[in-house]
């Protein structure tokens, strides 16, 4: 059975993000698209709207990082209208503070780009303390 084609943007748009492919990255984001970092007092928390705000997220995971997060993808499952992408987010911060925590990710997707992000952690303490 062949998998859904908004699983196949979804894992697209991850491979993008992996590789630095900025232009496949954006071609994959909604430019209205909202993403929802939990928490309310790291680095990344609150509601980014707007794909330049997104960009600016997903920039901020990698300078906090110094460029060592990465995420070992567990699965995407996907509809017509959602995605939902499974996977161990870890990183380093230079103070020596580490992160390895489960993820997931949950799309709103439209013609095969994401319009809405809901982000869900398995320990917000752990990951609020490591964006901090």
């Amino acid at each position: 059975m062949a998998e859904h084609p908004n699983a196949l943007a979804v894992r697209q748009l991850l491979d993008a993000f992996t590789t630095g492919d900025l232009a496949a990255v954006e071609a994959g984001i909604d430019p209205d698209c909202t993403w929802r970092f939990p928490g309310r007092e790291g680095a990344l928390a609150g509601t980014h709207v707007g794909r330049t705000a997104v960009f600016d997220l997903l920039g901020r995971v990698m300078a906090l990082t110094e460029g060592t997060f990465a995420f070992d993808l567990v699965d995407v499952l996907a509809s017509d209208e959602r995605a939902v992408v499974l996977f161990r987010g870890r990183g380093a911060r230079a103070d020596g503070r580490r992160l390895d925590n489960p993820t997931a990710l949950v799309l709103r997707l439209r013609d095969g780009r994401a319009v809405e992000v809901d982000e869900y952690v398995w320990d917000l303490p752990e990951v609020e303390a490591f964006w901090s």
